[in-house]
């Protein structure tokens, strides 16, 4: 691991900082050369959403420790989450938060339009920049320059009830493994219970964003970059028409997926947490601590491989924390400190992360959640063991999944336009599972149309 002498930072999120603290708060800037320090105020994203009262607590703890340790930065904090459509606008008139907190599909089109900061300067002297995992910070970087930093990252795997797969005489250790086994476990449930056996999500984006990690799972990619450097669609192939096929016999034939397919990732959460549905795919993670938090059973969680289609393949991706082009030098700087200080130190400095994971578990939040990690697999077994004492998931149940993470390939979304991508092709999912007489070629050949589209308008 790579070392730096750290300041302790005991009572990091209890609100108790002792005066050795305020050493780790550089102001945001020198007041024209004076020495004095500068005062600055940013605006944030990442904010928990009002619902989920005790993550907002540990938030706002976190927010009044670190101005209290970094006196002259205020943080003003939004709750609002990204929409590249919503945030484009924003961008182009400077009116984006300083800090932004993006899925890592954005950051390539960000940085060529020039709408994000160079963080380098102050980035690479944060403790624990040499130990974030460069499967991640290969997004983040260009020419040399580092742009933003992962807040946490993810890999697809499946979600199911433990509970209803006893209920339907399957063994709640063993998830599937192919799809082939997961449209059988998801008839059986049906048949069983009664209740909706694989769960699927088809708008927001969120229909292209599965067809996008099912169709890696059998070898395919949504699009590929010719010999000249132009992007165009590679999913009109066998990898996509056997997603397809999967998806329409399991609607029209077993019956497996229910009715409540034009729906997004929150209503699936709704839905998954009331014990209706007994298998989806998303990435358990960040699932589970929503679960929890709308009264979900942990025993009942399972978290299992991303069902495999032949190409031991999944897709993984990030939410990663920008700095606004528009932000002055006093500005970045303090944004990259509320970056240290929120994401990074209680995932990396063993004393905070182990009176995070205390005041936590102290709130009732999850901690311990097994998750694909954003450093070095030394830090993070380090970080491991820094909080075992106040872990309060059933780890075992993701143990399936951990597996996984080091058998398979991580394949990251689309390079190009990813969100309007999955725009692009929820229409296509939806009308397989909403239309038993869909014409599956006749579907691809317009997708890929429209995709050629938006790739050639990016191009431009």
């Amino acid at each position: 691991m790579h070392q730096r002498t750290r300041r302790a930072l005991a009572g990091l999120v209890m609100g108790t900082l002792i005066a050795g603290t305020a050493a780790c708060s550089a102001s945001g800037g020198d007041a024209e050369g004076t020495g004095e320090a500068e005062n600055v105020t940013i605006t944030i994203m990442g904010k928990p959403a009002a619902t989920n009262t005790a993550a907002v607590e540990l938030f706002e703890r976190q927010v009044a420790a670190f101005e209290e340790a970094n006196p002259t930065i205020t943080i003003e904090a939004s709750d609002v989450p990204w929409d590249a459509k919503t945030f484009a606008t924003r961008l182009a008139g400077g009116s984006a938060p300083t800090l932004l907190r993006v899925p890592l599909t954005e950051p390539p089109a960000l940085i060529e339009r020039g709408q994000v900061a160079d963080i380098t300067d102050v980035a690479s002297e944060l403790d624990s920049f040499d130990d974030l995992n460069p499967r991640v910070m290969q997004f983040l970087e260009r020419d040399g320059a580092v742009y933003g930093i992962p807040e946490k990252s993810y890999a697809f795997g499946l979600v199911y009830n433990r509970t209803l797969f006893e209920e339907a005489g399957l063994d709640p250790d063993a998830p599937p493994q192919t799809w082939d086994e997961v449209r059988e476990y998801a008839k059986q449930i049906s048949d069983a219970t009664g209740k909706t056996g694989f769960g699927e999500i088809t708008t927001n984006n969120s229909g292209g964003w599965h067809l996008t990690g099912y169709d890696y799972t059998f070898g395919g990619r949504i699009i590929e970059q010719e010999s000249d450097g132009t992007w165009v669609a590679a999913f009109n192939d066998d990898a996509s028409r056997d997603v397809l096929e999967l998806w329409k016999a399991m609607r029209w034939e077993d019956d497996s997926l229910g009715d409540n397919v034009l729906g997004k990732q929150e209503d699936l959460v709704a839905e998954f947490t009331a014990g209706n549905v007994g298998m989806w795919v998303s990435a358990p993670p960040d699932v589970y601590p929503n679960y929890v938090a709308a009264g979900g059973d942990p025993a009942a969680f399972g978290a299992g491989p991303m069902p495999q289609g032949g190409a031991d393949a999944t897709l993984a991706g990030a939410t990663v924390l920008m700095v606004s082009a528009q932000a002055t030098e006093a500005e970045k700087a303090a944004a990259v400190k509320w970056i240290d200080w929120r994401a990074l130190r209680p995932n990396y400095d063993l004393e905070v992360a182990a009176e995070t994971a205390k005041a936590s578990a102290a709130d009732g939040l999850p901690v311990g959640v097994p998750v694909a990690p954003i450093f070095s697999d030394e830090a993070y077994a380090a970080y491991r063991a820094a909080i075992e004492e106040y872990v309060n998931v059933p780890v075992e149940n993701f143990a399936p999944y951990v597996e996984s993470l080091t058998a398979f390939e991580y394949v990251p979304e689309p390079e190009v336009a990813s969100q309007e991508i999955y725009a692009a092709l929820d229409p296509l999912v939806q009308a397989i599972l909403t239309d038993p007489n869909a014409d599956i070629d006749a579907l691809l050949d317009d997708a890929e149309s429209r995709v050629n589209t938006i790739l050639a308008q990016n191009a431009s």
